[in-house]
C-alpha cells in the first residue's frame, strides 16, 4: 500500500513513465480515459454540481482541499453567477516542489495540467471554465468557474459573496480520495502496457523518491517505513510485523485503501496489488534481501509477505 500522503510523486512518476515510453499523447489518453470513467461513474464533482448548480463549487473543494491541508482562499456569487478559486500554494505540487529541493526529484513538467479535467464536470452542466496557471512553479494557480446565462463579466465581491480562506496549517492532510486515483492510474497502466509497466513505475518511485529519504535501505528501515505508512492511513491495527536478524514478515489484516475504495464503491482494479509488490521488491533488492508475496487478497487486501536476507 502506498499511503495517500505519499500518493503525489507517484502519480508523478505515472505521466513520467507515460510520457518517456510512449510519447505525450499518451498521457493525454490516459487523461482522456480518466474522464470517460469519471464521466459513466459520475465525479464527485460532477455530484455536487448536478445536485447544487454553481454551488456544488464550494461544495466540493471545501471538502478535497480541507482534507488536503491546501492553502486557498474561495469565493462564491450565486446572484452574480460565479465561483473563484485561489490556490495560494497547493499541497500537491507543493509536495514535488519540495521534494525537487529536498532529493532532486525532478516532477512530471506538465503535471498541473491533469486538474483541467474538472473542466469536463463543468461543461456538463453548463457552466464555463477558465484555468490560470500562472504561479505553478511556485504551486499556485486559480479556477474561475461561472454560469454564462447569469455571469455579467464583472467579478464584484459585495455582500452576496460567500468567501472561506484557509491556511495549510488550518488542517490535518489526510485525502484518502487519492486511493481511488492511484487505482485509477495503475489500472490504465495495467491494462495498456501490462505489469512491467506498473513494476517500472513503482521502481522509480522508489529509487527517486524513498531511498533518498530514507538513507541506508535495510530490514529495519524497510519495517519502520511500513508501519508508518498504516499510521498515516490511521490503520496501525491492520498490519503486524516480526523483524529477526535474518528476515522480516509482515502480515496485514486489511489494506485500508481498498477498504476506502470498497466502501465509496469504487472497483478496486486487480492490478493494484503491484503498487505493493513493486514498491517491496525493489526495497528488498536494495537491501540485499528476497521479497515474496505469500498471499494477496483483492478484496480486502489483506496480505503475508516477507523478506530473507540473502
Amino acid at each position: 500500500m502506498i499511503s495517500c500522503k505519499d500518493f503525489i510523486p507517484v502519480y508523478s512518476e505515472v505521466f513520467c513513465y507515460l510520457e518517456s515510453h510512449f510519447g505525450r499523447q499518451e498521457v493525454d489518453n490516459y487523461w482522456d480515459a480518466i474522464f470517460k470513467v469519471n464521466a459513466a461513474k459520475k465525479s464527485p464533482l460532477l455530484v455536487c454540481l448536478e445536485k447544487e448548480g454553481l454551488k456544488g463549487c464550494f461544495t466540493y473543494w471545501n471538502g478535497t482541499l480541507n482534507e488536503e491541508a491546501a492553502d486557498f482562499t474561495m469565493y462564491l456569487n450565486e446572484k452574480r453567477g460565479f465561483y473563484k478559486l485561489d490556490m495560494h500554494r497547493c499541497p500537491s505540487k507543493g509536495r514535488l516542489v519540495d521534494l525537487q529541493e529536498q532529493v532532486g526529484l525532478k516532477p512530471y513538467p506538465d503535471y498541473c495540467l491533469h486538474c483541467d479535467g474538472y473542466r469536463n464536470a463543468c461543461k456538463e452542466v453548463g457552466l464555463d471554465y477558465i484555468y490560470n496557471f500562472q504561479g505553478m512553479d511556485k504551486a499556485s494557480c486559480s479556477i474561475f468557474i461561472y454560469d454564462p446565462k447569469v455571469f455579467d463579466g464583472r467579478i464584484i465581491m459585495d455582500e452576496d459573496t460567500q468567501v472561506m480562506h484557509r491556511d495549510a496549517t488550518d488542517n490535518e492532510y489526510y485525502h484518502p480520495s487519492f486511493h481511488r486515483s492511484l487505482n485509477n492510474g495503475l489500472h490504465y497502466v495495467g491494462q495498456t502496457h501490462g505489469k512491467a509497466g506498473i513494476l517500472e513505475i513503482m521502481s522509480n518511485y522508489v529509487n527517486r523518491v524513498v531511498k533518498p529519504l530514507m538513507g541506508e535501505v535495510t530490514l529495519a528501515s524497510i519495517e519502520k517505513m511500513i508501519l508508518e505508512d498504516y499510521a498515516k492511513e490511521k490503520s496501525s491495527d491492520a498490519v503486524t510485523t516480526n523483524l529477526t536478524e535474518n528476515g522480516l514478515t509482515v502480515s496485514v489484516r486489511y489494506c485500508p485503501a481498498v477498504k476506502f475504495m470498497v466502501e465509496t464503491d469504487v472497483p478496486v482494479s486487480p492490478w493494484y496489488q503491484y503498487a505493493t509488490t513493486g514498491v517491496m521488491a525493489e526495497l528488498a533488492k536494495l537491501a540485499g534481501c528476497t521479497f515474496v508475496m505469500d498471499s494477496y487478497d483483492d478484496q480486502t487486501g489483506a496480505a503475508e509477505y516477507h523478506f530473507t536476507k540473502n
